[in-house]
């Protein structure tokens, strides 16, 4: 529960209002009843206008009061519902999110905040992120703030949190944003910085996974370095290839610039030119698994025989791409 919804109390809505006309009646109670006494005990004298007077001074008096309570409790209606929204709208960001003032104490905690590092907002809040967070963590937070405060602007960083509040290590992109006062008025920027935003993006999964593609990435590199079998990718989007070391080392090439140098329609055996078009454009078209024994040209100018697998996919970004391997078959064709 952030400071703003601890101060979202029903009772505050009409209490204050009702004070002030309360406070204004008792005023102009206590005047009156000055005045009788004093006209009692003969220390003043009021005649039957000065009292109609005195009277409707304080009937206008009280009839103020009750105005300015109305409009008060519209106002304070009012702002319970934009706060209201307020926080709606920060509870419903799934990231973990909170501010914290110009003092670095925390403000706002949302309920992501509070799944996500296991810690109610009713112990975060009035605490700084030492209070918090092991002293090395806390500092870099705080830097991070200060960091901001002085660019004035959205700043993105990279923040590791070790195991806590039954949580183990992860890793986040951390965005801080500032919250600035009053704007100068022949500038675009702010007078001073009032607090700090910040939205935590776990990445420790996608970290990981990025982790083991790299891992698996290095152990296919050796495997395929091993087995002596080429390996290229065809960009359908971009109608580019890239040809691994191995693929150029089997057609004998020792130049510089394969891509430049090597036209795979001029390499392809004429008798197998039409066999090697055709299935790729079909795999390609049906999305099926691409198998053929062909030969090619190498540099050398021998032909050589070759097996050759592969199949059309979609990356992570949704771009099209075919892709597959090379393997000798240790003979060569006329």
């Amino acid at each position: 529960m952030s400071q703003l919804r601890t101060s979202l109390r029903p009772a505050s809505t009409w209490l204050s209002p009702l004070l002030t006309v309360l406070a204004a009646i008792l005023l102009q109670s206590l005047l009156l009843s000055a005045f009788f006494y004093l006209d009692v005990h003969g220390r003043i004298s009021l005649d039957p206008l000065e009292l109609n007077l005195l009277l409707a001074y304080s009937a206008i008096a009280i009839v103020i009061a009750l105005a300015s309570g109305i409009l008060r409790y519209r106002w304070v209606q009012n702002e319970n519902h934009v706060r209201q929204r307020l926080l709606d709208v920060i509870d419903a960001i799934p990231d973990p999110a909170a501010v914290r003032d110009a003092k670095g104490k925390y403000v706002i905690w949302n309920k992501a905040a509070e799944s996500y590092h296991g810690v109610k907002a009713e112990y975060v809040l009035g605490k700084t992120p030492f209070d918090l967070f092991p002293k090395e963590v806390a500092r870099n937070i705080l830097e991070l703030d200060a960091e901001c405060s002085e660019a004035r602007s959205i700043i993105v960083r990279r923040l590791v949190l070790p195991p806590l509040y039954g949580k183990g290590q992860r890793v986040a992109n951390i965005r801080i944003a500032p919250v600035h006062s009053t704007p100068q008025s022949d500038a675009a920027e702010y007078k001073n910085i009032r607090g700090v935003v910040t939205i935590l993006h776990d990445i420790t999964e996608s970290e990981r996974e990025a982790a083991a593609l790299k891992h698996m990435s290095t152990q296919l590199k050796m495997a395929l370095d091993t087995s002596g079998f080429g390996s290229w990718i065809w960009d359908l989007d971009h109608n580019y290839v890239t040809y691994s070391p191995q693929y150029q080392t089997l057609l004998r090439y020792k130049g510089k610039s394969f891509n430049q140098d090597f036209d795979f329609r001029a390499h392809i055996h004429p008798g197998d030119a039409e066999m090697v078009i055709s299935g790729a454009k079909k795999a390609i078209k049906e999305n099926l698994v691409y198998d053929q024994v062909y030969r090619l040209r190498c540099f050398d100018d021998v032909y050589r025989v070759f097996h050759v697998s592969g199949e059309p996919a979609l990356d992570d970004k949704g771009r099209r791409y075919f892709a597959g391997l090379l393997c000798p078959l240790d003979r060569s064709a006329d």
